[in-house]
């Protein structure tokens, strides 16, 4: 096919993509730009530190129920993702619950210092990030990516509208839940979808949980060792360290929630696929992956250093020696991420169990003794040697599969 011809066909998927990722771009670049680094001048080097370590339990356990959900709607068949609504609603309420001594036991036991009104608005914004995560599955269901743009916008405003609240108040986590809620109730007021049976199960609401639960257990091993910097590194060496690493993988950080649109057009079109799987799909796969990890280790190399140097100046001789293994190995990550969603339309969902459960045994038998003995240093190779491991693993599940279904096509023509 000439590339004329190619870029015809696939325009509205290219279309769709450059929509979701203006959106997050801007969103981005009010919170890298602007909030965080207005947080870091506030809090100093130490207490910015303690935010992304508490910021991190967030992640681990909000981010990972809300993206399980709407993965899990996204691969519903077509009959029920529409409108069976309530089996997510409910799900997600549970987690919500489920939050409330989650947050009390790190209070208790973290050993970072939270008094009852940050408790308060801590909890509040992980209700806010489990359900956003969760929400823009409403523009991958109907493929409303204009409103995916805007949907992000409002979250970008929210986050400026958050540097007024932390002068007002003095409590972090108010200065990210402003943009987190605005998204939310974006979503759950112009997206219909979310509101079909908005509490109510329907006969498949087993199926729909268990595969939440599988993609929860994939979802949290992969996100625990994407926060691993901000958690292991305050425990073994210090909440300077945080900020170090932090700051050395931002770029690579932005670039790895630059997949998550691009994710979601690419299930979103996936879903409708009505093709085999193939050997030929795992080539395109496979070479993608690699050009995508040389090309944006560079960019996020580059875009890292000017970064430091524009926003974090006072620490850049500490950032600089982490800059090239720490991008890569974000890079290595946010590439696996994709060629899960390729799995997880096409493949067996467990997979997923597999890849990440690959990753979090290398990274845990590596990074915790080499982070005690080298700290810093020892931690990001670690998470580059995990990551490796997580590429690798999903290549070879991915081309098993893809072998079992071309014998199956040749033996049932």
């Amino acid at each position: 096919m000439r590339p004329i011809a190619a870029l015809k066909k696939y325009r509205a998927q290219l279309g769709d993509s450059l929509w979701s990722i203006f959106g997050l771009v801007l969103m981005n670049a009010v919170a890298q730009i602007a909030l965080y680094p207005f947080l870091f001048s506030q809090l100093g080097k130490d207490a910015y530190g303690q935010m992304l370590h508490l910021m991190a339990y967030i992640n681990i356990l909000s981010v990972s129920g809300g993206c399980a959900a709407n993965l899990a709607r996204m691969t519903a068949p077509e009959k029920d993702r529409m409108k069976n609504g309530g089996d997510y609603n409910v799900f997600l309420l549970l987690v919500a619950l489920l939050g409330i001594p989650y947050t009390l036991l790190i209070r208790r036991f973290d050993g970072a210092y939270m008094d009852t009104p940050t408790t308060v608005w801590f909890y509040a914004l992980f209700v806010a990030m489990l359900f956003r995560y969760y929400a823009d599955v409403c523009y991958k269901l109907t493929l409303n990516y204009r409103l995916y743009f805007v949907y992000y916008t409002v979250i970008g405003a929210g986050y400026a509208g958050g540097v007024f609240l932390f002068r007002t108040t003095g409590i972090w986590p108010l200065a990210i839940l402003l943009g987190e809620a605005l998204g939310v109730l974006f979503a759950y007021i112009v997206g219909p979808t979310l509101r079909n049976r908005p509490v109510s199960l329907s006969p498949a609401w087993q199926k729909a949980w268990h595969l939440m639960l599988v993609l929860c257990l994939s979802e949290g091993v992969s996100n625990l060792i994407f926060n691993a910097d901000r958690l292991f590194l305050e425990w073994m060496v210090s909440q300077e360290a945080v900020t170090i690493y932090y700051t050395a993988t931002l770029v690579g950080k932005i670039m790895s929630l630059v997949t998550v649109p691009l994710s979601g057009v690419l299930i979103g079109y996936l879903a409708r696929y009505e093709g085999k799987f193939s050997r030929r799909i795992m080539r395109w796969v496979l070479f993608g992956s690699l050009g995508t990890i040389i090309l944006f280790t560079g960019a996020c190399v580059l875009g890292g250093y000017l970064l430091t140097l524009w926003r974090y100046k006072e620490i850049l001789g500490d950032v600089r020696p982490y800059l090239l293994v720490g991008s890569l190995a974000q890079v290595v990550y946010f590439t696996t991420g994709v060629v899960t969603v390729v799995l997880i339309r096409f493949a067996k969902k467990v997979y997923q169990v597999f890849i990440n459960g690959a990753f979090g045994l290398c990274f845990f038998g590596l990074g915790i003794p080499a982070t005690i003995r080298f700290g810093i240093t020892g931690f990001a190779v670690s998470m580059l040697i995990a990551g490796g491991v997580r590429w690798l693993v999903a290549i070879v599940l991915g081309y098993l599969h893809a072998f079992r279904c071309d014998r199956e096509a040749s033996e049932n023509p």
